[in-house]
């Protein structure tokens, strides 16, 4: 992270380069793109039509006033907004502000041009699954084996003390031995998977253990509907694949009801750039903070969480989070 504190300058130094920060349509336009996104310098230059000079002079000057901060993702950078400090100089006329830029849409020509940033990105992913399914457990293996943290998601469980009817949605089970834990524990589990391959790499899992309360969905999680909303939503090492991790917070809260549990495990922050290759990861893992403040932004109530040492330099964060009332 490398956004510059304004309290570095004079004040009317300071003042002047956070009007100068928000003194550009286009500048404008990246604040709200970044609101809960990041973005890489091509994908913001493809998004807006810019060239790649002028993107990178404008990222500049918002990074410079503490507006924007970068975060690296193995050989690739990436662009959000910077949290502000809560008692920061400035802190509360950014926050006006920001909170005023927000609520005002994006136009249509950058929402059409963001969705296909995404469709690429899911593109990338569902190509790397259709090519890698027959070996993605093991390579998966390599980096969080579910026996390492099979405990600790059965305490986690266990201390919510949900009954056996709760409705349970699995996004993404793949052939995690988790499945197998939710299936004996709960009286029906619903798996969601947008790819094929996956899908039935999970239905011979479940004819193999003659798993009988298990029902399947080859459905996107971004257009994903139910006739009734789930008790638990379950999404183990899925994250790191989705082309827009927030907005699956968001998406979320419309498939769980009021006080219903969102069970969330991936990776902490790492600098590992093979899992791309061998595990198909679109991102590196992900700061707890930002977890907690994606899911706040969409209604959710941070609950239980535990932090696993993996011996291969990997952390592994378990989350449960807890839909607010209606």
């Amino acid at each position: 992270m490398n956004a510059q504190p304004l309290t570095t300058q004079s004040a009317p130094a300071a003042i002047l380069a956070l009007s100068k920060a928000f003194a550009d349509p286009l500048r404008l336009d990246v604040l709200r793109l970044l609101q809960n996104n990041s973005f890489g310098v091509m994908e913001l230059c493809h998004i807006t039509t810019t060239p790649q000079s002028g993107m990178s002079h404008h990222l500049k000057i918002l990074t410079g006033c503490g507006l924007l901060e970068t975060r690296r993702e193995g050989t690739s950078i990436f662009y959000r907004r910077a949290m502000l400090p809560q008692n920061g100089f400035l802190s509360d006329l950014t926050k006006t502000f920001l909170d005023t830029l927000d609520q005002t849409p994006l136009p249509p020509e950058l929402l059409k041009t963001r969705q296909k940033i995404y469709d690429d990105r899911s593109q990338q992913s569902a190509d790397f699954f259709k090519r890698c399914a027959a070996q993605l457990k093991e390579n998966q293996d390599l980096v969080a084996s579910f026996e390492h943290y099979s405990g600790c998601v059965g305490d986690l469980i266990g201390n919510e003390n949900l009954p056996r009817e709760t409705r349970v949605i699995e996004i993404g089970a793949g052939e995690s031995p988790l499945l197998t834990s939710l299936s004996k524990t709960f009286k029906s589990v619903l798996v969601v998977d947008n790819s094929d391959e996956m899908l039935k790499k999970t239905k011979a899992r479940v004819q193999q253990e003659q798993l009988q309360n298990v029902h399947f969905m080859l459905q996107d999680y971004d257009s994903l509907t139910l006739d009734f909303p789930a008790d638990l939503l379950v999404c183990n090492m899925v994250l790191h694949h989705l082309p827009a991790p927030a907005a699956f917070f968001q998406k979320a809260a419309g498939l769980i009801k009021a006080k219903g549990k969102l069970l969330l495990i991936d990776l902490c922050p790492h600098q590992q750039d093979w899992t791309r290759d061998i595990c198909g990861d679109l991102w590196l893992g992900f700061e707890p903070d930002d977890l907690d403040l994606w899911a706040t932004a969409s209604g959710f109530q941070r609950g239980q969480g535990a932090f696993l040492g993996l011996k291969n330099g990997f952390q592994l964060q378990l989350r449960i989070f807890t839909a607010h009332s209606l």
